[in-house]
């Protein structure tokens, strides 16, 4: 039976890719830096997926599965050199630190079978990293030789994520997920996965990447963050405000304008093809606060929105639904979400512009800059920014 490896034990690596290889009836290795995500996986022996389809609901428990600490002993060292496909649900600045851990695996399976070939994906948002996962990883190997054969025989590939994951905590073993569309991943792929539901190789990933974050991932941002200000807590909710709807549906139209203008290659048809995904039975009440984690990253110069905006600069469209979603993001205040944390610091010790500025990546007295600020003062005129007890 053939084995994966899971990187990051979290809501998307156990709700969504361990549940989906062991429909495949694939054996299944969690591998996580979090103790106490390993430790409840193994405390109860089991986790379970409430899965939303199109026609239906189904609770699924997840048994088949080994769950391992990065500890300094590399417990998960023989299920490694059993694993032919490696999936890394991880957020982009976890990846280089994966890689520090897994170079002592890949030397060794270097050691003990120089034939196998892998295949190792990355699932997250970020697009235009993948060159830099690949260097992170090749150079955690500790031998010249191993890091040659991990040239020609690991393939690293990307991927698109389309499937809403979430639960109380990432440590959580009760999930809910939706499953109405496919991980696309990057080909060409060194392993057979074709037996796995969900995943289908895909050509031209890194275009239709940039393409599917700024259509589907800015919007529901724009969802998220002006949703929290108007105090909602799950986004069908927030999605019910006709000024929270107006909104995103302004911010999507703008960027379906810039990304058929940047990408003339798309047609529509393939475009509404990546972008509307089938709708599941009885809305998954998808959080605000997991659809707004890090707004630091969410909001930075080449993400959903500030992508959108560059784009948008390029073509002399009107950017303002863009800046207003931006602002609101600015606003974004969890207490267990450490960058929103940082970011509210950051703006009661900087101030509005200075802060703006350093998030988005332009200078003070560039036209967006002062866009976003006048935006964020609207909103406070409001009386929609909150008082922030950093």
């Amino acid at each position: 039976m053939k084995r994966v490896l899971i990187i990051g034990a979290g809501r998307l690596g156990k709700g969504f890719v361990g549940e989906t290889f062991d429909n495949a009836g694939w054996n299944i290795t969690f591998l996580d830096k979090d103790p106490r995500v390993i430790d409840e996986l193994n405390r109860h022996n089991k986790y379970t997926v409430q899965v939303f389809r199109t026609d239906d609901i189904i609770m699924h428990e997840v048994t088949n599965f080994r769950a391992f600490a990065t500890d300094d002993n590399y417990s998960v060292m023989n299920d490694f050199l059993e694993s032919s496909v490696i999936m890394c649900p991880l957020y982009p600045e976890d990846f280089e630190e994966s890689a520090r851990y897994l170079g002592k695996c890949f030397e060794q399976q270097f050691k003990v079978d120089p034939d196998k070939k892998m295949t190792l994906i990355c699932l997250t948002n970020k697009n235009h990293i993948i060159k830099d996962i690949e260097a992170w990883y090749r150079n955690a190997i500790p031998s010249a030789q191993a890091r040659d054969w991990f040239d020609s025989h690991v393939a690293i590939r990307d991927s698109i994520v389309r499937r809403s994951t979430d639960a109380e905590t990432h440590y959580a073993t009760q999930i809910d997920s939706t499953a109405v569309a496919s991980l696309l991943i990057q080909t060409p792929l060194y392993n057979d996965i074709s037996d796995v539901e969900w995943l289908e190789p895909r050509d031209h990933l890194e275009m239709l990447k940039d393409i599917k974050v700024f259509t589907i991932n800015g919007p529901h941002a724009t969802t998220a963050y002006y949703g929290h200000l108007k105090g909602y807590n799950t986004i069908p909710d927030a999605s019910a405000d006709p000024e929270v709807a107006a909104l995103a549906n302004a911010v999507h139209d703008v960027t379906i304008k810039a990304v058929m203008t940047e990408y003339p290659q798309i047609t529509r048809e393939a475009l509404t093809d990546l972008e509307y995904l089938p709708k599941a039975k009885n809305e998954l009440p998808d959080s605000i606060h997991r659809v707004a984690y890090d707004p630091v990253r969410k909001l930075a110069f080449k993400d959903r929105l500030m992508g959108v905006v560059q784009l948008c600069l390029k073509y002399n469209l009107d950017y303002s639904p863009l800046t207003k979603a931006i602002a609101c993001g600015l606003a974004y205040y969890a207490e267990d979400d450490r960058a929103s944390v940082n970011l509210q610091q950051q703006m009661q010790k900087k101030g509005l512009l200075t802060t703006t500025a350093q998030i988005i990546g332009l200078p003070k007295d560039h036209p967006v800059t002062l866009n976003v600020a006048q935006q964020y003062l609207a909103l406070d005129a409001e009386n929609l920014i909150p008082a922030i007890p950093c």
